[in-house]
């Protein structure tokens, strides 16, 4: 009983430093942000941060290992996904009263599933994040070329987006649209959206306006065709899901036939169940039957994005 509250208060240790160093990370980049739309790109470049480089090298591996980019508004707040790795890692210690593996080895494997939990969150939060903006982009650019053929210039377009649009493409646009109120050019104010959120089209996006801005021409018919393109490519990847959702379905199912098998097995002869969590042997096979179920889950979820991925 001791061990265990004594790896309980580790984990919650982890936990408040992990909050600290989350806190701490996103103020100085909500700071550097800042700096950056205050101060032209050249002075930024003669104006070199100590502090930011020590930052950057210091919670890096971190963010990393969380799997977490504090440019992306998150639907659930980062401290609750914190939370939500704690109480997985505080299910497996409890879960160990079953099995009783040793503490080190406990620890290890409450370390390894909240990690995995919290990358878990923080990606599917990501891809939904860009997911819908990715969905939106050609409304977005349908809108940038029909106020570009009535006569108004781009950047009362990106307010037009930033007041009609739905979220997240709004919120983006909204930070276009106060560094373009500083003088920041539109196809950087754009290309910063790409370096946010990687998505690739906001890429195809920023390079058309340079051009076009730059060596003149039809801003309009260029949107436009730049608009279908992104249309085709949102339609080529809701298909690629749509084909790809027998396999996906497949593989939940797989992963969840195993509880289901083994529940109707308890209530048929719970003494069978009973010797994979009291006999050591049952130990070692239930261990090997989690990690190769979890193991095949992940590596079909990877074969899926990979070929489905444009």
């Amino acid at each position: 009983m001791t061990l265990t509250a004594l790896t309980l208060i580790v984990l919650a240790l982890l936990l408040c430093a992990a909050v600290n160093t989350l806190w701490l990370d996103a103020r100085q980049r909500r700071m550097d942000r800042q700096l950056e739309i205050a101060l032209p790109a050249s002075q930024l470049a003669d104006l070199p941060s100590i502090r930011r480089a020590e930052t950057a090298s210091r919670w890096q591996f971190l963010e990393r290992l969380a799997n977490y980019h504090p440019d992306i508004v998150y639907v659930l707040h980062p401290v609750y996904v914190l939370l939500a790795g704690v109480a997985a890692a505080g299910g497996v210690v409890y879960a160990n009263r079953l099995v009783g593996l040793s503490v080190f080895t406990v620890s290890v494997v409450a370390a390894v599933v909240a990690v995995l939990v919290v990358r878990g969150l923080f990606g599917w939060q990501q891809h939904r994040f860009t997911s819908q903006l990715f969905r939106q982009l050609p409304d977005a650019i349908q809108l940038v070329t029909s106020t570009v053929r009535s006569g108004l210039p781009v950047n009362e377009a990106f307010r037009t987006i930033a007041r009609e649009m739905p979220q997240p493409t709004s919120g983006q646009f909204a930070i276009v649209c106060t560094e373009l109120s500083v003088g920041r050019p539109p196809e950087e104010a754009v290309e910063a959206i790409y370096r946010r959120t990687q998505v690739p089209e906001y890429a195809m996006f920023a390079v058309t306006l340079a051009v076009q801005l730059k060596s003149g021409g039809s801003l309009a018919e260029t949107l436009q065709n730049l608009g279908e393109t992104v249309s085709q490519r949102v339609a080529l990847a809701a298909r690629a899901k749509a084909l790809a959702g027998e396999v996906i379905f497949s593989s939940r199912a797989l992963s969840v036939s195993p509880l289901v098998v083994g529940g109707v097995m308890y209530m048929v002869s719970p003494t069978m169940i009973d010797q994979l969590f009291y006999d050591p042997t049952g130990n070692v096979l239930l261990v090997y039957a989690v990690c190769s179920v979890l193991m095949g889950h992940f590596v079909i979820r990877w074969m899926v994005k990979r070929e489905t991925t444009l």
